[in-house]
């Protein structure tokens, strides 16, 4: 299922040193690229947490919370080993605390049963497994490229 505002989201940062793309299916492969950068760049990390928007959108298109990017955004945090602020640490102790039942917590958040009623419950599923994934989608040339990260 396509992601609008995580798409928006990559469009307007793809000027930044490093753009990665993370979720739950890789989040130990994105941690392992970041931990690299930040162990070889004088550069800072900001994870960001895209939210989705309404379905159907609200008048102001504003955005509501998606938990399954605030867990893939914990998840990424958990496996790295440097000082966070007090909102990354927040999110991942969310993440901590629902680990073991992830699958449980997408499939009955908002999001999870709007896409189950749509007839996308595999999808979410899917989406709840954790490190499925080595590859870390990275924004090169304007366009996501796939960028395999080593196993730690």
């Amino acid at each position: 299922v396509a992601s609008p505002n995580g798409a928006t989201c990559s469009q307007y940062a793809q000027n930044v040193p490093y753009l990665l793309v993370g979720a739950l299916i890789n989040a130990r492969a994105v941690a392992n690229v970041l931990t690299h950068l930040l162990d070889t760049t004088v550069h800072d990390l900001t994870l960001i947490a895209c939210g989705e928007r309404w379905n159907p959108p609200t008048e102001d298109g504003e955005l509501r919370v998606a938990i399954e990017d605030d867990l893939g955004a914990g998840a990424i945090l958990s496996y790295l080993n440097y000082d966070k602020s007090p909102e990354a640490r927040v999110c991942e102790g969310g993440f901590q605390q629902v680990q073991s039942i992830l699958s449980d917590v997408l499939e009955d958040c908002g999001s999870g049963r709007e896409f189950a009623q749509k007839g996308f419950e595999g999808d979410v599923k899917h989406a709840a497994q954790l490190d499925l994934y080595d590859t870390v989608p990275i924004m090169q040339n304007g366009r996501l490229e796939p960028l395999l990260s080593r196993k730690t």
